[in-house]
């Protein structure tokens, strides 16, 4: 699970950037370990010991500069989840960062990289906190996320990403209902064969994972408790949430991601 591909953060952001020399390392110790670099959709169907699925939410421009070169280097394929509503403008919910002015792909940039074999898949029309909608409003997302990228692709959509990872069973039904085959959560393990393909499981790579610490993420998982403590706190911080969005709190500047 990547994000963007760069250098320069902000302090607050850094996590979520990987510069691009250190991401090409990364690619190129799992290759050199025997893994097949894959998208989404294709390590699904292939289910194998040695695939590996490399993500990118939000679109950010930086994908075709730093992330592509890489990935072509590395033989690799990749899934790139787009917010459909900020095509071709900035990371508008990222307002509290100065990367909420970084600039996303435009369409053309999305239909050269699904020309160049990349999965281009949904990461929901207004990245909003899905599980906070009511029905008619989440599957309105969802649906308007799916028809847009399949008018402007012309292809089939296949996968989702739900926005910050927050899902529930009516959000995984009302995907699977809008005709995705899949959808990812964060999750900080290893996604299981026999899981739901709408909760894949992800692991978190940041701007300061070694190479090695890359390899030992698709290896063992996620290392200490905190995966677990994160799962045992999903019911309380979706409750604190519900509240605060019920009292017309704006969500705080932190990135965090449900488990």
């Amino acid at each position: 699970m990547f994000h963007s591909i760069g250098d320069g953060a902000s302090a607050a952001f850094r996590r979520w950037q990987v510069p691009p020399a250190l991401f090409a390392d990364q690619l190129a110790c799992l290759g050199a370990a025997g893994y097949r670099l894959l998208s989404l959709s294709e390590a699904l169907s292939r289910p194998a010991e040695k695939n590996v699925a490399i993500t990118f939410d939000d679109a950010f421009a930086d994908f075709s500069t730093h992330a592509v070169p890489a990935l072509r280097k590395a033989n690799a394929g990749a899934t790139l989840y787009v917010p459909t509503a900020y095509v071709g403008g900035r990371a508008t919910w990222l307002s509290a960062y100065p990367e909420g002015a970084s600039p996303l792909l435009t369409w053309s940039d999305l239909r050269d990289l699904h020309s160049a074999g990349y999965e281009i898949g949904s990461h929901s029309h207004r990245h909003a906190e899905l599980d906070l909608l009511n029905s008619h409003e989440l599957r309105h997302d969802v649906e308007t996320s799916r028809r847009l990228l399949e008018d402007e692709l012309r292809c089939r959509t296949r996968s989702f990403c739900y926005p910050f990872g927050y899902h529930t069973r009516t959000v995984r039904e009302i995907v699977a209902d809008a005709g995705f085959a899949s959808a990812c959560e964060v999750g900080y393990r290893i996604h299981r064969r026999d899981a739901s393909p709408f909760s894949v499981s992800r692991l978190i790579v940041t701007g300061s994972t070694s190479p090695e610490q890359t390899l030992a993420l698709v290896r063992s998982g996620q290392p200490g408790i905190t995966p677990y403590l994160r799962r045992g706190g999903r019911a309380p911080w979706r409750a604190f949430r519900a509240a605060r969005r019920g009292l017309g709190i704006p969500r705080p500047p932190a990135i965090r991601e449900n488990p």
